[in-house]
């Protein structure tokens, strides 16, 4: 299925332009329409005065949200204006995860960005992509803060270990590539596996919708399964990283698996992820 709708998350992070102009060249490409979405975090202020006195404070941290919010809102219409695509614009107060989730839920994709340690925590959550992907039911596309990403997905890399979250992130992935993208599906240590063969079959049912597939088994050896994977993607030139999601948007701090979070932090190339 193509994409028809996708979300971009506005802040006022310093890489938010290079991600609104990046959603909107996909959106372009795929004739599809663009919503931008931003959420003012509310104001939270622990008074060293008595209550009173936080009150000019807040005042103060609302305006300046009202602020972003308005230049990432002409930030926004001003790339949609040079793309020429249909856009929608929606604001809202509160969690950015929470707020961006439910409106992904009547998106076809949400593009996010990755946490930088130049940013603050209602700039750029650290886990925003993955919280994202386990509340709302949608693939979820994070940007690297590093670097300029043109979105082609012509070498995608398809994380693959048989499970639930696998099979879906490569569906989901399927209505974002081109016709004839190269595939390259990597199996980490497949004999841990229960998958009879390994990355086989979903290799046969990926070249069915016209897609150059190639399998590979690999052994982390020493190495985290995350290292693993990045080093795979660098070895393969991908330009695109697919992985299904583990854990539960509930349980905020314990919530993903060690594998979800290292590539969250670490991936030098854009990763869609599913749940």
């Amino acid at each position: 299925m193509a994409l028809h709708n996708i979300l971009v998350h506005v802040a006022d992070d310093t890489h938010c332009e290079q991600r609104i102009v990046s959603a909107c060249e996909l959106a372009r490409r795929n004739q599809a329409d663009i919503t931008g979405l931003y959420v003012r975090p509310y104001p939270v202020v622990i008074p060293a005065a008595p209550i009173g006195g936080a009150i000019p404070v807040i005042e103060g941290l609302s305006q300046a949200f009202e602020k972003a919010c308005k230049e990432g809102r002409d930030r926004f219409h001003a790339a949609v204006s040079r793309a020429g695509i249909t856009s929608d614009w929606h604001e809202a107060d509160g969690d950015a995860a929470e707020n961006i989730a439910i409106h992904t839920r009547y998106a076809d994709l949400a593009v996010v960005g990755q946490w930088s340690p130049d940013e603050t925590p209602e700039q750029q959550p650290r886990d925003l992509a993955a919280l994202v992907a386990l509340s709302a039911g949608r693939p979820v596309l994070m940007l690297p803060y590093a670097g300029d990403h043109t979105l082609s997905f012509e070498r995608v890399m398809l994380c693959w270990d048989g499970s639930r979250e696998a099979v879906r992130a490569a569906h989901d992935m399927l209505g974002m590539l081109p016709h004839g993208s190269s595939v390259d599906i990597v199996c980490i240590d497949p004999e841990d596996s229960e998958d009879r063969d390994p990355g086989a079959d979903i290799a046969r049912h990926l070249a069915s919708h016209g897609l150059k597939v190639d399998a590979h088994r690999m052994s982390k050896g020493d190495i985290t399964i995350a290292d693993t994977l990045l080093s795979a993607s660098a070895d393969l030139g991908s330009d695109l990283i697919v992985l299904g999601a583990y854990g539960h948007a509930r349980m905020r701090e314990i919530a993903f698996g060690g594998t979800t979070r290292a590539m969250l932090a670490n991936a030098p190339l854009p990763l869609l992820l599913s749940h």
